[in-house]
């Protein structure tokens, strides 16, 4: 029965998880990205990145200023730069962008001793030293994580402007990881470059070993005022930003790239997990699948971090993340179920077995899963099986028990077969072992049922000895009564009643036997229970009262 149920909790969460691959790499792609970036961006935020050791970025404000005044401008700083012996110019933006027709005056000089970069199109191109593109394309939440390397325009590769001024450099050769026209480049967080205004850098007393063999960044673009992106960090950057970052990474070779293996992967990926869960969830308890569940979705999230802060690799692992917990959850969903059902089942069967109708009390217990109370109010079912004559029956329940509690004889303790104290060696079938605890009137032992090695607990007064001869056999109803009544009392907070009987002028009660720590221990004023816990342990005994009144 469980077996079938289980293979029926797994069609359930195939099909589930099937159309769920089917939605997040089908029409609801886009919208499902979102996990795919918002893992990226927590991971990539933190990613250590180094900034441009010798980067330094001048920006003239455009406030105020004509178009003739910025360009003015840009060829005073370009030429104090190359005075003071710059190693690189890099303008991303140029300056400005309504430039047409003839060029000014000062672009005549670009490229004479220091080399300039430009990006591919710019009016300044045909006189730069070189070129490259620079094509910001966000994704669908406006956020920059991508840029690629290489650009295919009429039969040509063309590199980005970063890539162009990386391998321009003489010191610098391009990483392998970045060598082929498919890669693209993805970024992180920007780590500041130094800044200098357009005022300190034309004034007669500016150090000149401030841009002595520097790569010098110039635009008219403020920072955040012109910002034009925003980084996985939530960094607002420009262009001279965006380029210096990725300049930094490709020349300490840190960039992060996503292989083609990568992608073959992140296709694979959520086939795998939507395997594992659909094998590994149902049938579990909820608390385990809790337990699975989050900690190979920790072991997602960590791999995803290695990769990308050690291997310098993007591999998104949110999608397939996304799939393996709806994958738990529908197992989650199905074992709430399954537990609401065996409460029912319970319930029914406990009703069944104190109205005396055992075969439905057997059907329904079967439907419970396995525990220490189910095994306890399963023992007394085959003893009410061997009271109706039907040993044929009890012997079902106890094959049923050993099945489902896992007997084992290696648990089975030594039994000592004489003893000194003065305890009884056995008690009608029952073997006594140990002394549990005293009374009043009588004791309590550990003993054992050897027909399915079940440890019970065996509450003994000597009746004979407690009352004289007219008050015995009143004394013995009453014993046997409250036996019976207790008996009838099918509750997970009530012991359990199983057998009572009267051997050598005892008379016993053969009881559940739960081990544990008594309450007394926790009346030492150090060891009180937690509120909490004291508030629980009276709830479930006012349960149990209220069950049995």
């Amino acid at each position: 029965m469980d077996r079938k149920k289980e293979r029926r909790d797994r069609l359930v969460v195939l099909s589930f998880v099937s159309i769920m691959l089917m939605l997040v790499y089908g029409p609801l792609a886009d919208w499902f990205h979102a996990a795919d970036h918002l893992l990226y961006d927590t991971i990539a935020t933190h990613i250590g990145n180094e900034t441009l050791d010798d980067g330094v970025i001048v920006s003239v404000n455009p406030a105020q200023k004509s178009t003739q005044d910025v360009s003015r401008i840009y060829g005073s700083l370009v030429r104090r730069f190359q005075d003071l012996g710059a190693a690189r110019i890099v303008m991303p933006e140029g300056p400005a962008p309504e430039l047409s027709g003839e060029l000014p005056g000062w672009a005549a000089a670009l490229g004479d001793r220091t080399p300039v970069f430009v990006p591919r199109g710019h009016p300044l191109a045909e006189v730069a030293t070189k070129t490259g593109f620079l094509t910001l394309q966000p994704d669908n939440d406006g956020v920059l994580r991508r840029l690629s390397l290489w650009q295919f325009e009429s039969g040509v590769m063309f590199p980005s402007l970063p890539l162009a001024i990386a391998l321009s450099s003489q010191d610098t050769a391009a990483s392998s990881r970045i060598s082929s026209g498919d890669d693209a480049v993805f970024l992180s967080n920007y780590r500041q470059v130094q800044r200098y205004t357009p005022e300190e850098v034309l004034a007669a007393d500016f150090p000149g070993s401030n841009l002595k063999n520097r790569t010098v960044f110039l635009d008219s673009a403020l920072p955040l005022v012109h910002a034009a992106a925003i980084l996985p960090s939530g960094e607002y950057v420009t262009r001279s930003e965006i380029t210096a970052a990725l300049l930094a990474n490709i020349e300490q070779d840190e960039a992060i790239v996503a292989p083609a293996w990568v992608g073959a992967l992140e296709w694979l990926a959520p086939a795998l997990l939507a395997i594992v869960g659909v094998l590994f969830g149902p049938g579990r308890k909820r608390r385990d699948i809790l337990i699975w569940a989050v900690g190979l979705v920790a072991a997602l999230v960590l791999i995803e971090a290695l990769m990308l802060a050690f291997g310098r690799v993007r591999f998104d692992l949110g999608r397939p993340i996304v799939v393996f917990v709806a994958a738990a959850a529908s197992s989650w969903w199905l074992a709430g179920v399954k537990k609401k059902a065996a409460v029912d089942a319970f319930k029914r069967g406990s009703d069944f077995l104190s109205a005396g109708r055992l075969e439905p009390a057997f059907a329904e217990f079967r439907r419970c899963e396995p525990s220490e109370t189910v095994a306890a109010v399963m023992y007394k079912l085959s003893l009410a099986f061997e009271g109706q004559a039907k040993p044929e029956r009890a012997e079902a329940v106890l094959q049923w028990l050993k099945q489902t509690q896992g007997q084992d004889n290696d648990r089975s303790h030594k039994l000592h077969e004489t003893n000194g104290s003065g305890m009884p060696e056995r008690l009608g079938r029952y073997v006594i072992e140990r002394k549990l605890g005293r009374g009043a009137m009588g004791a309590v032992y550990l003993a054992r049922d050897p027909r399915i090695n079940r440890p019970v607990a065996l509450k003994v007064i000597p009746i004979e000895k407690e009352f004289e001869d007219e008050e015995l056999e009143e004394a013995r109803l009453r014993f046997f009564r409250e036996a019976e009544s207790a008996g009838r009392l099918t509750h997970p907070n009530i012991i359990t009643v199983f057998d009572a009987g009267e051997d050598k002028h005892l008379a016993y009660i053969a009881m559940e036997y739960l081990g544990g720590t008594p309450l007394t221990h926790y009346t030492d004023p150090k060891k009180l229970l937690a509120p909490k816990k004291a508030l629980e342990l009276c709830a479930r005994t006012a349960d149990a009262l209220n069950y049995a009144h």
